[in-house]
């Protein structure tokens, strides 16, 4: 068309005379390489003329002939009706159709159905007095198929007839549509990943954003002064630090990386993660400057909250460690207080020293209490307690919490009742210990706060159900009640009811936190009925799977608990014990424990880990009892040590620990040892152990 256009306008000065005196048509032709719309006008009956014989007309007319039929545009001509007089061959070729299918037919045969009215509406506006007009509309091909045509029309009011050149845009509009899609994605992309781009002219000061740039920093897409704006969103620290890194970028031609604030309406505010590069021109100077911003508030507050977690973590890490180690060294004295105690209680003494004795003994035992509390929550706040569950004599559990308590309860001159409903299972699948720390809580404080009257402990049956039973465990007392605001107050850690009860009973305010968070390992929660002045009702609902053993009559507890030594029958030979504790006065305590079991034996003190070695490959060794916090070398490398030996497969290895975390027996036995005996150690357990090891 560029050719078809030079063509025209070198002749038109030449005739420009001539062709006022002859018949024209009127051809709107684009000229794409300048975006012009130019009016030529060529008479096509120029071969008729009497200028015919003019050679150099002949040969220009041949050229415009040739270049009319060659264009790849469709070219044509219509009445007034639109029906189709003159068209070139792209025009039949593109649509598929013969010039004579087409000829003398309406321009509508070709249109799209849907794009007809659209045509009708075009041709009106050119028929209503418009000189040109151009418009869009979608050609049906003859072997089907649909093309996109751009037209440019032209109508010469003195014949009427009308003049189109067409030019086939079906690969533009898929181009735009795919570039529409992308750039749709690109938006998407960006509103997605919160992610504006902008480009800033360094010698025309022009600034171009994104849109989700505006919706980053909430300004209007209609605000004129933008740059203004969005300086007015930094605050001034940040804004100078991104000016000194703009003037660096410019000069060194580096980009840069910028994190910061923006101050937005109603006291918010977000972060942003900026970056900028340098766009150089021929000189090699920046002239403009590219670059993208990202909201990363989420981010930042994730990285915040991971932060805070990781920093509460350690912090929890180092307070589980500190409260380990503190009850080592706690449990360590303890040891020998408790354990000589309960030696001198068993001695001769006047009515007085009982008396004291008897007080040093409750006071450590207190002590002890507050230091498992302490413990229990310390383990189940870090989640590193767990439940043994194992088959346990429910009745035989209850009987014993009641013994416990039965002298406090006469002291205060209480009743203390024991109430086992009907078809209550004796044997269940539970952690023992735990359930048993529950029922002991609860009624160690019912019995604090009940000054006269009773305490009742009840277990009912609430549901059963193929193998499994749902029980509830009541303690209920006539005490001195909670008030009703109070009631979710005592579940706190190291809360009571308020200042008074605290100073008048005592207490580390843990025991109903931890029998509640054991609780909710059994998957139940405690829950309460109670009103000031009138006593309180604690209680819980438990499901257990019911045991597999079949009832039996409760046995005598009282018996089993009061009863005193059990003699070692091993008289036929003396038994070499090793005795490895760095504590001086815990190993004088454990020499007197087992001296007091097993009076025939033979006693080797160890008071390192790397003695204990030497001591088993010099002494003829039947039972080691191992410490395991020990300088030089611990109890677990001397174990682990010790078992090297052949020799050793057949000795027991026992593990003498205060430590009282999650994963220490197993520790234990990863190095070797064949049991386990927690401090303070009580005469009755360290029986017990030897019993089972040396028989």
């Amino acid at each position: 068309m560029f050719f078809l256009y030079i063509f025209i306008k070198d002749i038109t000065p030449l005739y420009i005379n001539k062709l006022k005196k002859i018949t024209v048509l009127n051809f709107l032709i684009m000229i794409e390489d300048k975006g012009v719309i130019e009016e030529i006008h060529v008479a096509l009956d120029i071969l008729n003329s009497k200028n015919y014989n003019d050679k150099r007309n002949e040969k220009l007319l041949k050229s415009f002939k040739f270049i009319f039929n060659e264009s790849l545009d469709l070219i044509c001509i219509s009445d007034a009706e639109n029906n189709l007089k003159v068209l070139n061959t792209a025009f039949s070729k593109v649509l598929g159709y013969s010039k004579k299918e087409l000829l003398h037919n309406s321009l509508s045969k070709i249109v799209h159905p849907e794009d007809i009215n659209l045509t009708n509406t075009a041709f009106q506006k050119l028929n209503s007095g418009k000189l040109s007009i151009h418009f869009e509309n979608r050609c049906l091909k003859k072997a089907g198929g649909i093309i996109n045509v751009q037209w440019w029309a032209k109508k010469d009011i003195s014949t009427g007839v009308n003049y189109l050149i067409g030019r086939n845009i079906t690969k533009f509009k898929k181009t735009q549509t795919k570039l529409k899609n992308s750039e749709d994605l690109l938006n998407d992309a960006q509103k997605i990943a919160k992610i504006g781009c902008w480009e800033f002219n360094i010698e025309t000061q022009k600034l171009n954003w994104s849109k989700e740039l505006y919706s980053i920093f909430e300004i209007d897409l209609n605000e004129k002064n933008l740059y203004d704006e969005y300086v007015s969103k930094f605050e001034k620290e940040d804004f100078e630090n991104l000016q000194n890194k703009i003037v660096h970028l410019i000069t060194t031609k580096e980009s840069y990386e910028i994190e910061h604030k923006i101050i937005l309406p109603n006291n918010r505010f977000k972060w942003v993660f900026g970056t900028g590069i340098p766009v150089l021109n021929s000189d090699g100077n920046v002239y403009k400057i590219k670059g993208i911003a990202q909201d990363i508030t989420e981010k930042k507050q994730i990285s915040e909250t991971l932060k805070a977690k990781e920093q509460a973590e350690i912090a929890s890490k180092a307070k589980t460690e500190f409260i380990a180690n503190m009850s080592h060294e706690i449990r360590t004295p303890l040891n020998g207080i408790i354990g000589f105690t309960e030696l001198l209680i068993k001695t001769k003494l006047d009515k007085t020293q009982q008396e004291y004795t008897n007080t040093i003994s409750k006071s450590a035992i207190i002590l002890m209490d507050l230091i498992n509390d302490v413990l229990d929550f310390s383990k189940i706040e870090s989640g590193k307690l767990e439940l043994n569950i194992e088959e346990i004599d429910v009745f035989e559990h209850l009987h014993q919490v009641i013994d416990l308590f039965k002298y406090q309860a006469i002291q205060k001159n209480i009743e203390l009742v024991l109430k086992i409903g009907k078809n209550i299972p004796q044997f269940i699948f539970a952690d023992g210990v735990r359930l048993k720390q529950i029922i002991v809580n609860l009624l160690s404080n019912a019995i604090k706060f009940t000054d006269s009257g009773s305490v009742v402990l009840n277990i009912s049956l609430l549901e059963s159900k193929n193998n499994l039973v749902k029980l509830q465990f009541s303690v209920k007392d006539t005490g001195i009640g909670i008030k009703e605001n109070n009631h979710h107050k005592i579940f706190n850690s190291f809360v009571q009811e308020d200042n008074s009860t605290t100073r008048k009973y005592g207490g580390t305010g843990l025991g109903l936190p931890i029998s509640n968070q054991l609780l909710g390992l059994m998957n139940s929660k405690l829950q309460l009925l109670s009103k000031n002045g009138d006593g309180s009702n604690f209680y819980f609902d438990v499901e257990f799977k019911k045991g597999i053993t079949k009832n039996s009559p409760i046995r005598d507890i009282s018996n089993i608990q009061n009863e005193e030594n059990s003699l070692f029958n091993i008289d036929h030979y003396v038994v070499n014990i090793l005795i490895v504790e760095d504590n001086k006065i815990n190993m004088l305590l454990a020499k007197t424990l087992v001296k007091k079991i097993i009076p025939n034996c033979n006693i080797i003190e160890a008071f390192d880990g790397r003695q204990a070695v030497k001591k088993f490959l010099n002494e003829k060794i039947d039972l080691i009892l191992m410490d395991i916090h020990m300088p030089i070398k611990n109890g677990y490398e001397a174990t682990t040590e010790i078992r090297k030996f052949n020799t050793s497969k057949r000795i027991p290895i026992i593990a003498l620990t205060a430590g009282v975390f999650n994963g220490e027996k197993e520790k234990c036995s990863a190095s070797g040892m064949n049991d386990f005996l927690s401090k303070p150690i009580m005469k009755k357990d360290l029986e017990n152990i030897l019993l089972k090891w040396l028989k």
